[in-house]
């Protein structure tokens, strides 16, 4: 066994860093685990560990939790402070019986330990766990990123108004429309009925500053497990039939 340098695009098996000073350990770790799908990593002290940080991001970190000089417990606090890094699933690697080692363990930021002398079904099961839930954090990011991007850029203003009228969220071209700050409008009143059906236009201002008139529309949702309205307000000021003084 070799230590992973690079991974092929067309790579889809999840890949384990196994960290442990005794390589007759990473050996034997490192074949069942190849054997169950898995491709392998290495490194035998901190140092190497994070030269191969260097290199891979790899779906899960086995680390011993007694190593000399760097141990375990220090190496994770130092990868848990690294942006790069702080998303990989860290499972400890211990023969310790110790309550206190494993409370120390978790405060370091690991996600989970597995007992020396391994029970392989309780491994696969845990690392399988932890990688599906990266994977699905990993998701769930990049939606999130997808959504902001789509209401920090679009033009039609958005907001988020609970049934008391204060407003959760709002994006940028609200705080153009209103010419008012973020922190200005989250958690106040916007002190318009804007969201009454009887109203369906409201006085703006355009992007190129001067006044203008936006159409309202309104839809009941759920934010934050509570009843909510989600206003869209859109610039008509253009429309032939629409007149701002």
């Amino acid at each position: 066994m070799q230590p992973t340098t690079t991974l092929s695009a067309s790579q889809t098996k999840p890949t384990i860093l196994i960290v442990d000073d005794l390589i007759d350990n990473i050996q034997v770790l490192a074949l069942f685990l190849e054997c169950h799908g898995y491709s392998i990593t290495y490194a035998l002290n901190a140092q190497e560990a994070l030269e191969r940080l260097n290199v891979i991001h790899p779906d899960l970190i086995l680390l011993d939790l007694f190593m000399p000089n760097v141990n375990g417990l220090q190496l994770c606090e130092k990868i848990k402070e690294n942006a790069d890094y702080q998303d990989i699933p860290i499972l400890f690697l211990t023969a310790s019986h110790e309550h206190q080692h494993i409370i120390s363990a978790f405060e370091k930021g690991a996600e989970d330990y597995v007992m020396k002398p391994f029970n392989t079904k309780e491994v696969l099961a845990r690392i399988a766990t932890h990688i599906k839930l990266k994977r699905q954090t990993i998701e769930l990011k990049n939606v999130k990123n997808k959504f902001e991007t789509i209401v920090t850029h679009v033009l039609d203003g958005l907001l988020v108004i609970n049934k008391d009228g204060i407003i959760l969220f709002a994006n940028p071209s609200v705080c153009q429309m209103f010419d008012k700050t973020i922190n200005s409008l989250l958690g106040h009143s916007l002190g318009i009925p804007i969201i009454e059906k009887k109203v369906t236009q409201i006085e703006i201002l355009r992007l190129n500053g001067k006044p203008g008139i936006a159409e309202i529309t309104a839809a009941q949702a759920q934010w934050d497990n509570q009843p909510v309205s989600i206003v869209c307000l859109r610039d008509i000021s253009d429309r032939a039939d629409i007149k701002v003084e």
